[in-house]
């Protein structure tokens, strides 16, 4: 057996991060882990790790999420872009692909394993400091939800399956638009036919199967 190439220049690792945002009542949440070890032992972060040789990204960064809260997301995720400013990590040069979904509440139960002492579902919008360079892909991820409220799928994915004009309202304020911005959002959606008036319930509405 031929022994393995080697580069004559160093090559980056690359990781995965994926964001987990949902709403509880009329708060945005989003899914932190406490890191178990070094760098930044005991710091909060996003959940990911190490992409492995012979996955794709978006399924690595799946499967961190699993490994590190326990949560088995199969749902659409969305690529926040590659994050690569040298020193980012203190272990060497590394590019972080991140990603970012919404979920429908009540919120799932959570747990930190793996590389997770803990893992908790926080307001993205507190003062915890993040390791790494996570407060700037938070950042990201928080313009990407309010963009994707309105124009993507993420809003669908938050509200509850069946909803209300107040419900409605409370999302886009937690991403901060507008009561206005949420009625047009919603009336457009309903010529659209992916929601639908609930009969006998004025002011609710159903999200239709995609």
């Amino acid at each position: 057996m031929p022994p393995p190439y080697c580069y004559d220049y160093p090559r980056p690792a690359v990781t995965v991060d994926l964001l987990v945002f949902a709403l509880e009542g009329d708060s945005l949440r989003v899914l932190l882990i406490r890191r178990k070890r070094d760098p930044f032992a005991g710091a909060w972060a996003i959940p990911g790790g190490f992409l492995e040789i012979d996955e794709p990204a978006e399924d690595a960064a799946r499967r961190e999420l699993r490994e590190e809260t326990g949560l088995d997301h199969q749902g659409p995720i969305a690529a926040l872009g590659a994050f690569s400013t040298p020193g980012r990590d203190p272990r060497g040069r590394t590019i972080s692909l991140a990603f970012a979904t919404s979920i429908r509440s009540p919120l799932p139960a959570v747990g930190g394993a793996d590389d997770a002492a803990e893992a908790c579902w926080v307001d993205p919008h507190g003062s915890l400091p993040l390791a790494f360079d996570h407060d700037a892909i938070m950042a990201v991820a928080l313009t990407w939800l309010a963009r994707d409220v309105v124009n993507g799928w993420a809003g669908l994915e938050l509200l509850p399956a069946v909803f209300n004009d107040q419900e409605l309202k409370n999302l886009f304020r937690a991403v901060g638009k507008t009561s206005r911005q949420a009625v047009a959002w919603r009336n457009r959606l309903l010529r659209a036919g992916q929601v639908e008036p609930v009969p006998r319930r004025m002011g609710c509405y159903r999200i239709k199967a995609r």
